[in-house]
C-alpha cells in the first residue's frame, strides 16, 4: 500500500484521480494542508509521495526526513521550492505540471503589459476615489513596439502569438532555442543587449536559477530605451528589486507589471509595490479555475505513474521527455539495464570505466537517458540497502563511487539496423590491477539493440550471439571442441535444472567460444565449482536477471 500526502490544496478533480489510483494500485491520500515544518519533517517518512502547490518547502532536511519518498509532484512550473539536488541524490523523481498552467500564465503577462500600457491599475483606484482624470492616464499602444521576451519556452511562445496579433514584433533571447525553431514561430532571436537596446516591452519567462538571479540588474537597465515598460510574471529574484526601483524612480523604467516577488508574500509597505507606475499582482499567474484543475490532475497522474514504477514525463530530474518519446524508449532503458547488470554480473572487481555508446539515430537526450539506464543496470546490484539505485540519482552514486563515465554517440548504423547500445567495461581487482578475464572471456564489449521489439544481446566483445537479456544465465568460456555443450547439459540435468534458450558465439573453429544457457532455476556454488571442472570450460559464470 502506497501512501501519498497532499500538504498544498489542489483542485478537487487531481484529488479524485489519485483515489481513482488507489483501487488498481493500492494507495491511501492525506491530504493535510498548512503543516508546520516541524510536524511536516515528524510525519514525512511516513509518505511514497509528495503533491505539492508553491506553500510546502521540501529542504534538504524534509528530504532526509523522507526516508520512504519516491516522488515529488509540483502542481505547477517552478520547483524552487523543491531541493532537487537533495532529491536527486537520494533517488527521489521531482516532477512538475509545465503544460497545465501555461496558458494562465501566457494571459497574466499579457494583462500586466496592457494594464502598463494603458495605467488601467491607477484609473481603476482614481475612479473609485470619486475622480475624472483622463489627462492623467495617457498611454502607449501595443501595436508597432518591439516586445523582448527573455526565455522562448512554452510560456514565452504563446505569448509571442498574442503580441503578434497586436502589431507587436517580437523578439526573444534564450541561449537554448534553435533559430529553425524561433523562424517557424515567427519570432527573431537576439542577444540580451540587443533585446535591452530596442525593446519597448520586457517581459520575462525564465527560471530562477543561480545564472538568472538578479540577471536584471542596474547594469540592464542602462542598457535600455528609456520609457522601457518591464513585465515579469516568472519568478521574483530575477529581476534586481533594488535597481528596479530606481530606475523607475528616475523614470528610465515607465512603468513595470509584477506577479512575482523575491520575496512572497510582500511585505505590506514594500517602496516597490508603493510606486505609482507599478502594477503588482499577488502571484496570479496560475490562478484560473482551468489552471489548477489542469496542475492538479498532471500532478496525480505523475505521482500514480511514479508510484507504479512507469517512467515520468516531467520529471525535473531527469531528461525532459514526452509520453510518445517515453514509450519509444521503454524497450530501449530495459535494454541498457539489463547490459549494465551483466556486465557488472561478469567483472571480478569493480568498474573503474565505462564506454556508454548509443549507435544509430538517436536524440542527445534520448542517448541521455539511455546512459543513465546502463549505469543503473551497472550499479544496482551493488547498493546498499538505504541507496537504491535508480535512473534519478545513478550518475551521482557512479561519480561518488569513482566509476569513470564515457558518453558517446553516432549516428552511423553498425552491423544490426537501428540503434545499437554498446557498452565497453574496465574491471579493477582488489589489488589494484585489471581485471584481465574479461579480456579473454570475450565480455569487455557488450552490444545490444532491439529486434521486433524485444531487447536481445547480439554481440559480446565480437562474438554474435543472440540472447534474450532475462531470467537465470550461465555464461561460459570455453575451447570450441565436441561434447562441450552435452557435458555441461548432462550436469545441470543432475541437478533438476532445466535449459530453456541455449546460443553459442565462436571465432573460428577449434578456437575461443562462448556459450550462453538460459536456465529456469538458479545454481549453487556447488554446482558451479562441478561445472568449471568440466574439461575445456575456461571461465564460468552465473548471472541473474530477474527483474
Amino acid at each position: 500500500m502506497f501512501k501519498v500526502l497532499v500538504s498544498d490544496p489542489i483542485a478537487k478533480e487531481g484529488l479524485n484521480r489519485l483515489r481513482e489510483a488507489g483501487e488498481s494500485i493500492g494507495l491511501e491520500v492525506d491530504v493535510r494542508t498548512g503543516l508546520p515544518k516541524e510536524e511536516l519533517l515528524r510525519i514525512v517518512a511516513d509518505y511514497d509521495g509528495l503533491i505539492v502547490r508553491s506553500e510546502t518547502k521540501v529542504t534538504a532536511e524534509v528530504i532526509r526526513a523522507a526516508t520512504n519518498l519516491k516522488v515529488v509532484a509540483r502542481a505547477g512550473v517552478g520547483v524552487d521550492n523543491v531541493d532537487v539536488p537533495a532529491a536527486t541524490e537520494r533517488g527521489i523523481i521531482v516532477v512538475n505540471t509545465p503544460t497545465g498552467n501555461t496558458i494562465a500564465a501566457c494571459e497574466q503577462a499579457f494583462a500586466l503589459m496592457m494594464a502598463t500600457a494603458r495605467k488601467l491599475g491607477q484609473a481603476n483606484i482614481s475612479m473609485k476615489g470619486g475622480k475624472w482624470e483622463r489627462k492623467q492616464f495617457m498611454g502607449v499602444e501595443l501595436a508597432g513596439k518591439t516586445l523582448g521576451i527573455i526565455g522562448l519556452g512554452r510560456i514565452g511562445t504563446e505569448l509571442a502569438k498574442r503580441a503578434a496579433a497586436f502589431g507587436m514584433s517580437p523578439v526573444a533571447y534564450d541561449p537554448f532555442v534553435l533559430p529553425a525553431y524561433a523562424e517557424k514561430q515567427g519570432i527573431e532571436l537576439a542577444t540580451l543587449d540587443e533585446i535591452y537596446s530596442r525593446a519597448d516591452f520586457i517581459t520575462v519567462h525564465s527560471p530562477l536559477l543561480p545564472e538568472t538571479y538578479h540577471m536584471i540588474s542596474t547594469a540592464a537597465f542602462e542598457k535600455m530605451k528609456p520609457g522601457v515598460r518591464i513585465i515579469n510574471a516568472a519568478r521574483g529574484g530575477i529581476i534586481d528589486e533594488d535597481a528596479l526601483y530606481q530606475a523607475l524612480k528616475s523614470g528610465k523604467v515607465a512603468a513595470a507589471g509584477l506577479d512575482v516577488f523575491e520575496q512572497e508574500p510582500v511585505a505590506s509597505d514594500s517602496p516597490l509595490v508603493r510606486l505609482e507606475n507599478v502594477i503588482a499582482t499577488p502571484h496570479l499567474g496560475a490562478s484560473t479555475e482551468e489552471a489548477q484543475v489542469k496542475v492538479a490532475i498532471d500532478a496525480a497522474e505523475s505521482v500514480v505513474a511514479a508510484l507504479n514504477g512507469e517512467l515520468v514525463p516531467n520529471a525535473v530530474n531527469l531528461p525532459g521527455l514526452s509520453r510518445d518519446a517515453l514509450s519509444h524508449l521503454k524497450p530501449y532503458l530495459n535494454l541498457a539495464t539489463k547490459l549494465g547488470r551483466l556486465a557488472t554480473s561478469l567483472s571480478d572487481g569493480p568498474l573503474e570505466k565505462v564506454e556508454i555508446w548509443c549507435q544509430g539515430e538517436v536524440q542527445s537526450d534520448h542517448a541521455k537517458i539511455i546512459s543513465m539506464a546502463a549505469q543503473k543496470g551497472l550499479l544496482e546490484n551493488q547498493a546498499t540497502s538505504d541507496e537504491p539505485v535508480n535512473l534519478v540519482n545513478a550518475r551521482s552514486i557512479a561519480a561518488r563511487r569513482g566509476l569513470e563515465v564515457v558518453e558517446k554517440t553516432t549516428s552511423e548504423e553498425g552491423q544490426f539496423t537501428g540503434l545499437t547500445i554498446s557498452l565497453r567495461v574496465q574491471a579493477g581487482l582488489s589489488n589494484g590491477g585489471i581485471d584481465q578475464s574479461l579480456q579473454p572471456l570475450g565480455l569487455r564489449v557488450f552490444d545490444g539493440t532491439i529486434i521486433n521489439g524485444q531487447p536481445r544481446i547480439v554481440s559480446l566483445n565480437g562474438l554474435l550471439v543472440d540472447v534474450e537479456p532475462s531470467g537465470y544465465m550461465l555464461v561460459s568460456r570455453h575451447i570450441d571442441r565436441p561434447g562441450m555443450i552435452g557435458r555441461v547439459g548432462t550436469v545441470l540435468g543432475g541437478y533438476g535444472i532445466n535449459i530453456a534458450h541455449m546460443e553459442v558465439g565462436r571465432r573460428q573453429k577449434g578456437g575461443e567460444a562462448v556459450m550462453i544457457l538460459a536456465i529456469d532455476e538458479p545454481v549453487t556454488p556447488a554446482m558451479m565449482e562441478e561445472l568449471s571442472k568440466i574439461d575445456g570450460v575456461e571461465n564460468l559464470r552465473f548471472v541473474s536477471l530477474v527483474d
